[in-house]
């Protein structure tokens, strides 16, 4: 038996159902299935629409002579993408008067929101459109913004190399730690 999509079209009678029927049941998975839908369609949206945004800052902040870029020019670019809010996150920080009380902007709060989000991002994995190969930079330069295509473009997923390594020196730094401990505990083992 073939599991079948009911539609709110499909089901007959459902002005006149019981609360606690089968059919009052059907009616629910069928509004919680468009909702569930409808939600996924925004978010999908929304991401497509915050990744177009991303590859047209990066596509218009290449240098127009760029024929590829290194990891190292990845990287300031990067960094450059992450301030780009800082002079109007300052701007708004200088609104605060010292001794006086004013509560922050909704703005601010916003730009410290994405700013740590996109820091964030970065630390775990900041997707941006390769630069290292001549023949991307020509697809990313001849792109028109249209999401449809934005699939050509190939994406490039980079770590934050302060990140990793902090994050390398504080696993050095366990596991040494830890074979001293079991050093001290086999020491201890042996004078038993």
């Amino acid at each position: 038996m073939v599991n079948k999509r009911h539609t709110m079209k499909s089901i007959k009678n459902k002005d006149m159902i019981h609360p606690s029927s089968r059919k009052a049941q059907q009616v629910m998975r069928v509004v919680l299935r468009k909702d569930r839908l409808d939600h996924r369609q925004k978010i999908r949206a929304t991401n497509s629409f915050s990744q177009s945004d991303r590859v047209l800052w990066f596509r218009h902040a290449v240098p127009e002579d760029a024929v590829a870029l290194t990891r190292e020019q990845h990287h300031d670019l990067i960094d450059e993408y992450l301030s780009r809010h800082d002079e109007e996150y300052e701007s708004l920080k200088a609104l605060h008067r010292p001794g006086k009380v004013r509560p922050k902007a909704a703005r601010e709060d916003m730009l410290v929101a994405i700013m740590s989000k996109e820091r964030q991002e970065y630390a775990s994995g900041f997707e941006i459109p390769d630069f290292s190969s001549p023949k991307n930079v020509k697809v990313l330069r001849e792109w028109d913004g249209d999401l449809n295509s934005i699939n050509r473009i190939k994406m490039l997923r980079l770590n934050d190399p302060k990140y990793l390594a902090k994050m390398a020196s504080a696993v050095a730094a366990s596991a040494a730690s830890g074979m001293a401990a079991s050093n001290a505990r086999e020491s201890s083992a042996m004078q038993e």
